[in-house]
């Protein structure tokens, strides 16, 4: 029997998706990053093969793969690894490498239930869809923190996808202010890129006027702010994780921050597994202070102790923009609040971590403020800017006249970084938000209350013990 014990909210997605999947096949779930959705993930598989049905994990990282089975063997569960190097043994649950699934499709045996992390990369026509497609009697739960996509493509049935229903889970400003993640603290552009000219008004003076005017005649190109002064003064001695454009960004990164005296070091595709764990183990470690990357610590990357985020690669993506910020905001002892230093706008075009976001699976032509053309990534199927050199997913370079543009990076400009706080951002046009929830457990203070609790809304057995257990523990 394992010893982990779930959080309250976790336990009432739990909840959620059970009665969803009473009426639809497959279901997708929301939760921000750092919400614990790699814990949900393993209860779910150990729930279903509790009932012997055969269960298969999807991911499409190694990183992501390597997390995910060993959080079903700490759910007490032993998986088959559907990767490179790995050999089948036919056991109940299978965490599996999308692109290695999709190539051994048929040796594997047709599984009841299929868990998709990262479900917003799941559309048809692209290989996670084929492998959806090849089981089509499977029920289906789609994981996700942004069920958006820059292509704007729906993941319902309505707009050609998979999932039937949508279940959501706390909202980052709820898990902030419980405690569950740490609060962000965003240094950004300064002066706000109100649409439509709206806002406080410019003058034309040094500073933000011609900074502000600088910055839009250099587009998605422009870094505003020296990164190191800015690390040194906002976030040291706290450790970082440094977002760049390309992989010889990110080592032109790790040097400027080394020169300065800092231990950086630099990350990308070509950087070996082992020396990849070793170094995101040295940011735990305060080892490295500050590690630079090319989009690979941006998904499933679980380092509470880093102190922030720095933002050296701009993107019209939300679900990218919130993946990077949420690489920072996870607690840990001491950790009051998590430092966002945005030095390419993206607050301006996304809004703060903690904003509430009115998801759907309809989809949308494009992000309010945001029209772009879409490509496909051949290796891995993302859909990215058409203008993009690197696939913001896999790492993947497009074309080779485009790896010469790429060389040129951003264009540096002075500047210093302020505060973005609620009323000084960027605000897309007014939408629908589901209304805050409160806490199963609200109002209880003691055991017995939520014992109470538990029989009159009729939780699972149980309940009151664990919520009560995870309060201890905090």
């Amino acid at each position: 029997m394992p010893s982990i014990v779930l959080r309250d909210y976790q336990l009432q997605l739990l909840a959620d998706l059970r009665a969803a999947l009473k009426a639809h096949r497959r279901v997708c779930a929301v939760m921000p990053t750092g919400a614990g959705k790699g814990q949900t993930i393993g209860a779910i598989a150990r729930g279903a093969a509790r009932k012997g049905r055969k269960v298969l994990v999807l991911a499409h990282r190694a990183e992501l793969i390597e997390q995910l089975t060993g959080t079903v063997r700490a759910w007490g569960l032993e998986p088959d690894v559907v990767a490179p190097g790995h050999r089948l043994q036919g056991r109940q649950v299978a965490v599996g490498s999308v692109q290695t699934v999709a190539r051994r499709l048929g040796q594997l045996s047709a599984p009841d239930l299929i868990i998709q992390d990262e479900a917003h990369h799941l559309v048809a026509g692209n290989v996670w869809g084929r492998i959806i497609n090849t089981w089509p009697e499977a029920h289906l739960i789609g994981k996700t923190a942004t069920p958006e996509r820059l292509d704007g493509k729906g993941l319902g049935v309505e707009a050609g996808g998979f999932f039937e229903a949508l279940v959501l889970g706390p909202s980052a400003a709820w898990l902030v202010e419980q405690g569950w993640l740490a609060r962000p603290k965003v240094f950004s552009w300064p002066g706000a890129r109100n649409s439509k000219g709206q806002g406080p008004e410019l003058h034309q003076r040094m500073g933000e006027y011609d900074l502000e005017q600088a910055a839009r005649a250099f587009g998605d190109r422009a870094a505003i702010g020296d990164a190191v002064s800015h690390y040194l003064r906002r976030l040291h001695p706290g450790t970082a994780i440094c977002f760049c454009c390309t992989i010889e960004h990110a080592e032109q990164m790790a040097g400027a921050f080394r020169a300065a005296g800092i231990r950086a070091a630099s990350v990308s595709g070509g950087t070996s597994a082992e020396e990849r764990k070793r170094l995101i183990a040295g940011l735990g470690t305060g080892e490295v202070e500050v590690l630079t990357s090319c989009m690979i610590i941006s998904e499933g990357t679980d380092i509470p102790s880093v102190g922030g985020a720095i933002l050296m690669r701009p993107t019209a993506s939300l679900s990218l923009y919130l993946q990077m910020v949420g690489r920072a905001l996870r607690p840990a002892p001491g950790k009051q609040e998590a430092v966002i230093l945005d030095h390419v706008g993206n607050a301006h075009r996304h809004g703060l971590p903690t904003d509430e976001r009115a998801w759907n699976l309809a989809g949308r032509r494009r992000r309010e403020g945001v029209s772009i053309p879409i490509k496909d990534c051949p290796h891995c199927f993302c859909s990215c800017p058409s203008a993009a050199q690197v696939c913001p997913d896999c790492g993947h370079l497009f074309l080779a006249e485009e790896r010469d543009e790429q060389r040129r990076g951003l264009q540096q400009l002075e500047g210093e970084l302020v505060e973005v706080k609620g009323a000084g951002r960027h605000r897309p046009k007014a939408q629908q938000l589901r209304p805050r929830r409160k806490s199963p457990s609200a109002g209880c203070r003691t055991f017995e209350q939520l014992l109470q609790r538990e029989q009159e809304r009729g939780y699972k057995p149980g309940w009151a013990r664990h919520v009560w257990a995870a309060r201890q523990q905090r």
